[in-house]
């Protein structure tokens, strides 16, 4: 990924906050925080997709990014490539985004990243009590 598509990226998000983009399964995700609400692949944007949101892309003509796995399975995910009118719109793109997010704090993978955080949080002891003669 150029230094300049990143910050256009930031640029893009900017309306969410700070969004952070590491690299992940070969391609580039986008964060909230520790939420990965986003995949970019090619220099095209895809975000998190739920039953609800989809139908949304699939009125705009998106298609979800799909890939071939290593045992030549073809992979199709539910991150959906954003429409190319909301590089324009970016109220409209927050609107999607916050949407994203709000589907993968939701996902199952989330769920377990919290529960396994959860347990490994020491648990908090009481405080002691002097004992006075």
């Amino acid at each position: 990924m150029t230094p300049g598509f990143r910050t256009w990226l930031a640029e893009l998000f900017a309306p969410l906050g700070h969004v952070a983009v590491r690299r992940v399964f070969g391609f580039h995700g986008l964060y909230l925080g520790e939420c990965m609400f986003g995949l970019v692949a090619d220099e095209r944007i895809y975000l998190k997709t739920d039953e609800q949101n989809r139908k949304a892309y699939e009125r705009e003509g998106s298609e979800p990014l799909s890939y071939a796995a290593h045992d030549g399975e073809h992979i199709i995910t539910s991150y959906w490539e954003i429409p190319a009118r909301l590089h324009d719109e970016p109220e409209e793109l927050a609107e999607w985004a916050r949407h994203a997010v709000a589907v993968a704090e939701n996902s199952s993978t989330a769920k377990r990243r919290r529960a396994r955080e959860s347990r490994q949080r020491p648990a908090r002891r009481p405080a002691r009590m002097n004992k006075q003669s």
